[in-house]
C-alpha cells in the first residue's frame, strides 16, 4: 500500500476510534464563522446467495464544512458598510474519501451479467465455446480461462487504475450567498447544488446537476447519514432568486433561475470490474467483446489484447471528435458551447396549492431512468469517411449528450380535513431524447446495425405521491409511523411500435428491397450484438412506451429518538415485476456517534432465465447485489 494510502486509512480509522472513546464533540464556533463535518466509515457485505458472502466496500469519508457569515447588516467584519449589499456568507464543503478494497483486493466474481450469461471463467469459456468458432477457444485453452477470470477481478486493474478510483478528494461546494439591500433580489455564486422538485430518491425536476454513480450507484439513501446530495455532480453556475411578493390572490410569489457557465458534466458511470455500476464490461475496451478490438477496427495502425483472439490484433483506442464515453461530447467546457439554464416561478395559491413551473434547456444526463442512447455512429453511407478513420485508430462513432427542451410543473397539497395527508406531484415534457432506432443502420455492422442509428423522441414523465404520520399503536405507543408513497411514470408520445421484431427490423434496414418501408423500432443499449454475441440474442431489449416505478418507506422513533428503523421497497411492475425491497437502524449512541446497519435486497420472483432490461436500478441491473451495510459516523 502507498504511503498516500496508509495515512488516508489511519486518519478515516482515527476518527472512528476516536468516537468511541472520546468526550462529545460540539460545532466550533468564533462569533461569525462556524466550523463542523463527520468522520464516517462504511462497510459493505454482497450476499448474491445464502452461502455467498463478498466484501466489496470499505469507504472511509472525511467531511469538513466552514460557514462564515462575513456580511450582515450591511457591513462587512461588523466594521465596513458595503454598498447595496444587505447580507452575505460563504460557505465550503470538502469531502476526502479513501476505499481500501482497492488495496486488499478481495476475491469477488458475479454470478450473471445483464445478458443472463455468469461471468465466472468455466461460464464464459462454455458460453464462448457455443457462440464462438469452437476451435479458436480451444486453440485459446486454460490461458484464456485463466485470463477471463481476471479481467473480472479487481487484480486485474493496474496500481495506477485502482489508485485514481480508491481516493476521492472533492471541493463539493464553494459558494457566495448575497442579499441586496435595494432590491428583492438574492444571488449564489459558485461551486454549488440546486435541489428542485418534489420528488423523494428519484430523478424528474432534480436535474441541474448530473449524478456520479460509480461509487454506489443510487444506492446512497436514507438521509441524512446519506442522500443524493452525496451522488450529484457539483458545478459552479449562478443562481438568483428575485422575490415578487404577494401578486393578486397568490402569495410568496418568487422567481429562481440558474446559469451554468460552461462547467457541466454528463452523469458518471462506472464498468466491472468496479463493485458497483453497469453490471458489464466496458462495452469499448474490454478485452473480450469490446468495440474497439471488433472487426470494425481491423484495418486500424493500433493494437490491443483480444481474449477471444488470444493475442495482440488491430483495435482501435478512442470515439469520433475525441469524445469519451459518458465523459464529454463534441463541445468544449466553455460558455459558448455547454451553458444550461433553467428557471421556475413559484407560488402559493389561497386554498393551499403550493405549485411550481419549470424551464430547462441544458445536456440531456440520462440519469433519470431513460434507456437513452449514448453514442452515435456515422451513418451507413458514410463507409468511406469511417474507413478513413478506422485506419487512425478512430472507431467510428462518438459519444452525444445533446441538448434537450424540458418544460415541467410540481405542486404539494396539504388535506387536514379529509385524509390528513400531504399530496406532491411532478410532471414534465422532455423535447428531443436520443434512442436507438435499428431500423437507421450505421457503418457499425454485425450484420445489422450492431450500433443503431438515433432517433430523437418526445417523452411525459411524472410523479404523483403521498406522505402521511400515522399511529399504529401496536408498533409504536409514543410515536406515530411517517408513511410515505410515489408512483413514477414515463411515456413515450409518438411511440413508434416495431412492426415485427428489432432483430428481423435491423436485418431488413441492412439488407433493404426496393420499395420496401421498414418501421422504426426503438431499442435500449444494453443487449446490442457483440463479436461474441451476434446473433439471436440481441435486441431484447426493446423500449415500452410505458415505464413505471413505485416506491413506499415508512419510519418511526423509539427510546425517545435514538432507534429510528426504515422499511421500504421500490417496485418496478412493468419489467418482469422486479422489486428491491430495504430495511435500515439507525442507532444514536450520543449526539455525536451514530451507527446504522441495513440491507437490501434485489428480488426477481420469475427468476433470471431471462434477462430483465430495467433501468431504474432494480433487480435488472442489481440482480445478485444485494448487500449489508454498517456505517459508523462521527460528528462534529
Amino acid at each position: 500500500m502507498s504511503q498516500r494510502g496508509l495515512r488516508a486509512m489511519a486518519f478515516a480509522l482515527a476518527g472512528v476510534v476516536a468516537s468511541s472513546v472520546g468526550s462529545a464533540w460540539a460545532t466550533q464556533k468564533w462569533g461569525p464563522v462556524q466550523f463542523s463535518g463527520n468522520l464516517q466509515t462504511e462497510n459493505i457485505v454482497r450476499t448474491p446467495d445464502a452461502s455467498t458472502f463478498q466484501y466489496i466496500m470499505n469507504r472511509n469519508i472525511a467531511h469538513l464544512q466552514l460557514e462564515y457569515a462575513w456580511l450582515q447588516g450591511g457591513k462587512f467584519y461588523n466594521k465596513y458598510d458595503i454598498p447595496f449589499v444587505e447580507s452575505s456568507t460563504l460557505l465550503i464543503k470538502y469531502r476526502g474519501v479513501y476505499d481500501s478494497v482497492y488495496d486488499t483486493t478481495p476475491g469477488f466474481f458475479p454470478r450473471f451479467d445483464i445478458h443472463g450469461k455468469a461471468y465466472n471463467d468455466k461460464d464464459l469459456y462454455n458460453y464462448l465455446q457455443q457462440d464462438v468458432e469452437p476451435q479458436l477457444v480451444q486453440n485459446l485453452g486454460p490461458k484464456f480461462r485463466g485470463y477471463a477470470r481476471r479481467v473480472l477481478s479487481l487484480d486485474s486493474m493496474n496500481h495506477g487504475a485502482r489508485d485514481a478510483v480508491k481516493f476521492d478528494s472533492q471541493l463539493r461546494e464553494a459558494y457566495i450567498d448575497l442579499k441586496l439591500r435595494s432590491i428583492p433580489l438574492q444571488l449564489r455564486a459558485g461551486r454549488q447544488q440546486i435541489v428542485w422538485g418534489e420528488a423523494d430518491n428519484n430523478r424528474l425536476l432534480d436535474r441541474p446537476n448530473a449524478l456520479d454513480l460509480t461509487w454506489h450507484f443510487q444506492q446512497e439513501i436514507p438521509a441524512p447519514a446519506y442522500g443524493w446530495d452525496e451522488i450529484r455532480r457539483p458545478y459552479w453556475m449562478f443562481k438568483f432568486l428575485y422575490d415578487l411578493g404577494d401578486i393578486g390572490p397568490l402569495a410568496q410569489n418568487f422567481l429562481e433561475w440558474y446559469w451554468n457557465p460552461g462547467d457541466w458534466e454528463p452523469g458518471k458511470q462506472a464498468f466491472m470490474p468496479r463493485p458497483w455500476g453497469l453490471p458489464i464490461l466496458d462495452p469499448l475496451t474490454n478485452p473480450i467483446d469490446g468495440a474497439f478490438n471488433s472487426a470494425i477496427c481491423v484495418s486500424s495502425n493500433k493494437k490491443a489484447f483480444s481474449a477471444t483472439q488470444g493475442g495482440m490484433v488491430p483495435a482501435c483506442d478512442r470515439l469520433m471528435n475525441n469524445t469519451k464515453l459518458f465523459n464529454k461530447g463534441d463541445y468544449s467546457r466553455n460558455p459558448m458551447e455547454n451553458s444550461q439554464v433553467g428557471a421556475r416561478y413559484h407560488a402559493i395559491t389561497p386554498f393551499g396549492l403550493e405549485f411550481t413551473l419549470n424551464y430547462f434547456y441544458q445536456r440531456f444526463a440520462g440519469d433519470d431512468g431513460t434507456n437513452f442512447a449514448q453514442l452515435r455512429g456515422l451513418p451507413k453511407s458514410q463507409n468511406a469517411q469511417a474507413q478513413a478513420l478506422e485506419r487512425q485508430g478512430i472507431f467510428p462513432a462518438e459519444y452525444i449528450a445533446p441538448y434537450v427542451h424540458t418544460f415541467g410543473v410540481s405542486g404539494n397539497y396539504s388535506d387536514e380535513e379529509f385524509t390528513q395527508a400531504v399530496f406532491r406531484f411532478e410532471t414534465l415534457l422532455d423535447f428531443g431524447v436520443p434512442f436507438y432506432d435499428v431500423s437507421k443502420p450505421t457503418v457499425i455492422d454485425a450484420p445489422g446495425p450492431a450500433l443503431p442509428g438515433v432517433n430523437k423522441e418526445n417523452m411525459w414523465k411524472g410523479m404523483i405521491a403521498f406522505d402521511r404520520p400515522t399511529w399504529i399503536k401496536w408498533l409504536n405507543k409514543k410515536s406515530t409511523w411517517f408513511l410515505t408513497g410515489q408512483f413514477f411514470w414515463h411515456y413515450i408520445l409518438n411511440y413508434p411500435d416495431c412492426q415485427g421484431t428489432p432483430a428481423d427490423i435491423a436485418f431488413r434496414a441492412s439488407h433493404p428491397t426496393p420499395g420496401q418501408k421498414v418501421s422504426p423500432c426503438l431499442v435500449g443499449g444494453l443487449d446490442l450484438p457483440s463479436s461474441v454475441r451476434l446473433t439471436g440474442k440481441v435486441y431484447r431489449d426493446k423500449i415500452r412506451q410505458w415505464e413505471s416505478l413505485i416506491t413506499f418507506a415508512a419510519f418511526s422513533f423509539y427510546r425517545g429518538g435514538s432507534v429510528v428503523p426504515v422499511l421500504g421497497i421500490a417496485l418496478d411492475p412493468v419489467n418482469q415485476f422486479n422489486m428491491e425491497p430495504f430495511w435500515s437502524v439507525d442507532y444514536i449512541v450520543r449526539d455525536d456517534f451514530i451507527l446504522n446497519l441495513g440491507q437490501h435486497y434485489f428480488v426477481t420472483p420469475r427468476g433470471h432465465s431471462e434477462p430483465i432490461f430495467e433501468t431504474w436500478g432494480l433487480a435488472g441491473l442489481n440482480e445478485g447485489r444485494s448487500e449489508t451495510v454498517l456505517r459508523a459516523t462521527f460528528q462534529f
